[in-house]
């Protein structure tokens, strides 16, 4: 049985974005199942929508840096969501994530900008939002 590529593998056939991207991303599912899925889904109906996955990434950002999150972000080359896009097809293509049929690259686009939304979060955790 062949075993999946690590995280480091990935990031270096794709090139486009630092490996702390690759594991953010990764992160940033198992958090989005934790935000939108009961504890004991599994199979299709614990699969996250490419909306789902941006709002976990948003949240995990937001909760581990702050207010440096955006700056973070950019650091590893993630500047919009279809950064999360490409690292997450990137992963799937490498075996380490699946898909389903109907799932695009395009769907990670059309939502609101990566940094807006991040603001916004943070924001709310520390009770800005008046």
């Amino acid at each position: 049985m062949a075993t999946k590529p690590d995280f480091g593998s990935v990031a270096a056939d794709d090139g486009r974005y630092h490996v702390e991207g690759f594991h953010f991303v990764g992160q940033s599912l198992s958090h989005a199942v934790k935000l939108f899925r009961p504890e004991d889904a599994s199979g299709p109906s614990r699969h996250l929508t490419a909306r789902e996955l941006i709002q976990g990434a948003v949240d995990l950002a937001a909760n581990r840096y702050g207010l440096l999150g955006d700056l973070v972000l950019q650091s590893w080359g993630i500047r919009r969501n279809e950064d999360i896009g490409e690292i997450t097809f990137a992963l799937i293509e490498h075996g380490v994530f699946t898909k389903q049929p109907e799932d695009r690259l395009e769907d990670f686009s059309g939502h609101e900008p990566l940094t807006d939304a991040l603001r916004e979060r943070v924001r709310s955790r520390l009770g800005l939002n008046n």
